[in-house]
């Protein structure tokens, strides 16, 4: 084996690094002397330096030398040397040039004689045979046996032949089977039966038939034709005769009340009497429907006593302050005390069906001074197990001035509920001084049991007050048990 070396550069004469190399035989034979197939190249990188070497077998080796060469690739580069037979060479010193013709390759004649077929043998006795223009080997090439001979003769004619019906054994022109393939008749006899019966083929319909059994898709029918199924609309025969379907001017309809019989909204129809029935007009704004006795229908619609109750009472309806819930009538809160600081009230109230809670408002008799504190001024909304369902902003101005004070949820509204529902409203103050909040009882707690509690002693209390240990409103409450109940309840409620 011999060893082949070289540095691979740049332009600038800097080694190159990283460099596939690789070399493969170009050769007349593949064979080695020794034995052997070469059918793979050998493949190096350049080192750090730029250097490579390849062992590669000696050129001399080969089974045929002549014209073989290496073909040696340092990346784009391609070199073409022989490989002495011994030792270690510079890639530069075994550079040859490419062999060009067929003498460069050393296939000799005999070499070309003991691998290649004579041309001077196409064609001729013991050689191979040649091809026409038609690409078929010419028939004076093939054997007699092979069929390549010409016809003697045909149906022992020869010559110019002519062949009949006859000398292949076919029938001539124009001829008949009659009798032959139905020799009894058999055949014709249905024939002629099928073709001459009235209905050759009952089992499919003849238009007439048809016509007799199904109806055309076009077709109509009476209404007395109908017996099942339903009938649009549009085809009944609305009328106020005999044999139509009742309109609403029918003389036959009795015992129907008809719509005008109620002229305004929110009439009502009231029985005189037995199967009697008559128009009660709706009343006025805040009256009510009252049983009497006296009257025709013995109802009438009733002007209710002034009095005061959750709903603001009848004389001033809570709409006119802007309410939509309140935890009293205001008219009932002509009694007032001093808010404490740091100190939390809690009133009990109901919201009406349908009412959406926007903003929480509260009552002030006496408005107040603040002063820096870490308790917040505001109003928080829980539902009736004491769970927080939304507070105001801390407001320090809140509780400075007398009338409604209000404020917006900071969540934003509560949505409406289809049914009422109760609900708490609670009180906070912080760092204010002078400020006096309106109360419909006296400061006298004993009159807290029956007037927090229900008839049986339970329940969520009317109104309590607490300490704001935590320095803010609770984030829930038991509303059975929490703080201290009073008689202080406040005048609060939501707009």
């Amino acid at each position: 084996m011999t060893t082949i070396t070289n540095v691979v550069k740049d332009a600038s004469g800097a080694p190159v690094a990283g460099v596939q190399v690789t070399a493969h035989l170009v050769a007349a034979s593949g064979l080695l002397a020794g034995g052997g197939e070469i059918v793979k190249e050998v493949a190096t990188v350049s080192g750090p330096d730029g250097g490579w070497s390849l062992t590669l077998t000696p050129t001399s080796s080969l089974a045929y030398p002549d014209g073989a060469y290496y073909m040696v690739a340092e990346g784009e580069r391609r070199h073409t040397i022989t490989v002495p037979a011994t030792g270690t060479h510079n890639l530069a010193d075994v550079l040859v040039s490419t062999p060009g013709v067929r003498a460069d390759v050393g296939l000799t004649v005999s070499a070309g004689d003991a691998r290649y077929e004579l041309a001077a043998r196409r064609g001729q006795p013991s050689g191979y045979a040649s091809l026409g223009s038609d690409g078929l080997v010419p028939t004076s090439q093939l054997p007699a046996s092979s069929g390549g001979d010409a016809v003697s003769s045909v149906n022992g004619k020869t010559g110019v032949v002519t062949l009949t019906a006859a000398d292949v054994g076919a029938a001539t022109a124009g001829h008949t089977h009659s009798g032959v393939y139905d020799p009894a008749g058999t055949a014709s006899t249905l024939v002629t039966s099928h073709t001459a019966a009235g209905d050759p083929h009952p089992q499919y319909l003849t238009p007439a038939e048809g016509a007799a059994a199904y109806a055309s898709q076009s077709h109509g029918h009476a209404g007395e034709d109908i017996t099942m199924g339903t009938v649009a609309a549009a085809r009944l025969p609305v009328g106020t005769t005999s044999g139509s379907v009742a309109a609403g001017n029918d003389s036959r309809i009795t015992g129907a009340v008809q719509r005008s019989l109620v002229t305004a909204k929110g009439d009502l129809l009231a029985a005189t009497g037995s199967g009697a029935l008559a128009r009660l007009g709706v009343g006025s704004d805040g009256q009510v429907l009252t049983a009497d006795a006296a009257q025709t229908s013995g109802l009438k619609w009733n002007t209710p006593s002034a009095g005061g109750g959750s709903g603001g009472g009848p004389v001033y309806p809570l709409s006119a302050y802007g309410l939509l819930a309140c935890s009293g009538d205001p008219e009932a809160f002509g009694l007032g005390s001093n808010a404490s600081n740091n100190t939390i009230f809690g009133s009990r109230l109901e919201i009406p069906a349908g009412v959406t809670i926007t903003r929480l408002v509260a009552a002030v008799r006496t408005g107040g001074t603040y002063s820096a504190s870490a308790v917040p001024n505001k109003i928080g909304l829980y539902d009736d197990s004491g769970a927080l369902l939304g507070a105001t902003a801390d407001d320090n101005t809140l509780w400075t001035q007398a009338g409604w004070r209000s404020g917006a949820l900071v969540g934003g509204p509560i949505a409406a509920q289809s049914t009422p529902r109760m609900v708490y409203i609670l009180l906070i103050f912080g760092g204010m001084t002078g400020c006096i909040m309106p109360y419909p009882s006296s400061a006298n707690d004993a009159n807290a049991p029956w007037f927090c509690r229900n008839v049986a002693g339970t329940g969520p209390r009317r109104a309590f007050y607490a300490s704001a240990g935590g320095g803010d409103l609770p984030p829930s409450f038991n509303p059975a048990s929490h703080g201290t109940e009073t008689t202080y309840l406040s005048l609060v409620g939501v707009s």
